[in-house]
């Protein structure tokens, strides 16, 4: 192949991949590692390990209407950001939705794990909860050539250029966040 279409080819690679790549580094290394820290120093509090135990003794019942809480928030947070964007205040409704949804997001994952062996006593909770599973596996399975071959192509695009050896770090990086978000079983 001619070297400046292999040039171009390579350019236009790193040029896709740069979004994508950027929104990964911020996502996992940024937002989500912080995030974790944040949680482990939040959990180590004595009244936070109090609550979660107690969370994980409620009945069905109640561990299920209190599962849903967060989801109810997240929902009028939305309504909350399409005030905002009616109003035009971007800013404010991006950072309501992204905290609003972020938030409930790491309630609800608090809330399941500190209920999950009630809630998996709700027969129809159970039926969505494998359903989502298997949806998953599904997806995760029919992708798995496509993620392959993506990998493959991270993994063998050599530098070219200044623009090229600039972005081949974000190529790796964009690699191996495809390998954490679908591992191998």
């Amino acid at each position: 192949m001619d070297p400046l279409p292999r040039r171009l080819l390579a350019w236009l690679l790193d040029a896709l991949l740069l979004v994508p790549a950027l929104l990964l580094v911020l996502g996992e290394h940024v937002l989500w590692q912080g995030s974790r820290a944040v949680l482990r120093a939040v959990a180590g509090a004595p009244l936070i390990k109090a609550l979660h135990l107690w969370l994980g003794l409620l009945p069905p019942s109640l561990a299920l209407p209190l599962f849903l809480v967060p989801e109810v928030f997240s929902h009028v947070s939305e309504f909350g950001t399409a005030f905002l964007l009616a109003k035009g205040h971007v800013a404010a409704a991006t950072l309501l939705v992204v905290l609003g949804k972020g938030v409930a997001t790491l309630i609800l994952v608090w809330i399941y794990q500190a209920c999950e062996p009630a809630l998996l006593r709700v027969r129809w909770f159970v039926r969505v909860h494998d359903a989502v599973l298997r949806a998953r596996a599904a997806l995760l399975a029919r992708f798995a050539p496509i993620r392959r071959m993506v990998l493959i192509r991270l993994r063998r695009a050599a530098p070219s250029g200044a623009v090229g050896r600039r972005f081949r770090r974000w190529r790796l990086r964009l690699a191996s966040g495809l390998e954490v978000a679908w591992p191998k079983r």
